[in-house]
Order: C-alpha cells, then sequence, then structure tokens
C-alpha cells in the first residue's frame, strides 16, 4: 500500500517539537523546546532553548537559543547568541556577530557589526556600529583613530610583504 505524498502547498499550521533534530521545517506556526533545526520557514516562531542554523519568519521569538542566521519581520531575542541577523524590528538581549534592522531595541546590545536606521539601548558594545539614530551609551572597538592607526599598520605589513616577496622571487638582470 502505497502512503500519498503530502502536497506541495500543504503546510501544517502548528508544529511543536521537543528534544528532536529536524533537517527542515515548513509551517505556519512552530513551537520548539530543547531541539535542533537545519533549515526553518514559518510565519510565527517560538524557540526556546534550541538550535537553529537557518530561520526565515514573520515573526520570531528565541529565549537561551543559538540562531546561525535569521531572516524575520519582528524578532525577540532574548539571552541568545546569533550570528546573523536581519529584521525590520528587532528587540535584542543578546550577542550578535552581525544585526541589520530598521530599529533595534535593547536592555544590553553586544554586536561585532550592527547597522540599523535606529538604535536604542542603555548600553551598546559594538565593533562597527552605522545607524542614523542612536540612544545610549556606545563603546566601538573601530573608532576614528584605532581605524587610522590599523589602517596604517595594514599598508605597511602588506607593503613589506610585497617587498619581500620582488626581492625574493622577482628578475634578475
Amino acid at each position: 500500500m502505497k502512503i500519498p505524498k503530502p502536497e506541495e502547498n500543504e503546510i501544517p499550521q502548528i508544529v511543536n517539537l521537543s528534544q528532536v533534530q529536524v533537517e527542515t521545517i515548513r509551517a505556519e506556526l512552530v513551537r520548539t523546546s530543547q531541539s535542533m533545526i537545519k533549515e526553518l520557514n514559518s510565519e510565527e516562531v517560538d524557540l526556546q532553548t534550541s538550535l537553529v542554523v537557518r530561520a526565515n519568519s514573520d515573526r520570531l521569538h528565541s529565549q537561551d537559543c543559538i540562531i546561525g542566521f535569521a531572516n524575520t519581520q519582528e524578532a525577540s531575542f532574548q539571552d541568545s547568541i546569533a550570528g546573523g541577523i536581519k529584521s525590520a524590528l528587532l528587540t535584542f538581549d543578546g550577542a550578535t556577530a552581525l544585526a541589520i534592522s530598521d530599529s533595534i531595541t535593547s536592555a544590553d546590545l553586544k554586536a561585532g557589526v550592527l547597522v540599523s536606521n535606529k538604535t536604542q539601548a542603555p548600553n551598546i558594545k559594538a565593533g562597527i556600529l552605522i545607524s542614523r539614530e542612536v540612544h545610549g551609551n556606545v563603546t566601538t572597538t573601530l573608532n576614528e583613530r584605532t581605524a587610522v592607526f590599523a589602517g596604517l599598520v595594514a599598508g605597511a605589513v602588506i607593503g613589506l610583504i610585497l617587498l619581500a616577496g620582488k626581492l625574493l622571487f622577482g628578475k634578475k638582470d
């Protein structure tokens, strides 16, 4: 007896997962707890203590999670770590390597690169911060002085490497 395959446009309405490992999920609402997901596509996502490699959703709520990349319209991260986040509206408490958002609100923001129109947090720690409007105390790793110094040092090191290469491997007359 053959089991009929679900049609491509038949998406489950609600998926609840607990302590599982899944390759791909497509549903209108996904709730997870202590799970690992490779690819997640959903209108609404609620993650609790889970690991997600890639998440695409309209609304995403994450608590105590690790997410590789999240692409969402509205996101809320609590005590979570993300590799990259692209969101129109982002409420963030945790750490991320890259955050791109129209509006970011946070209690304590830590990011490698932060790009937004409006950033609001009492303490903002970022390697590079690009924002039109900032509300809060900002600590950046790369300010004007360190950027100039890093550029000079990098230029000198590259110049020395090229000079050494030319002396060692250049044409002999």
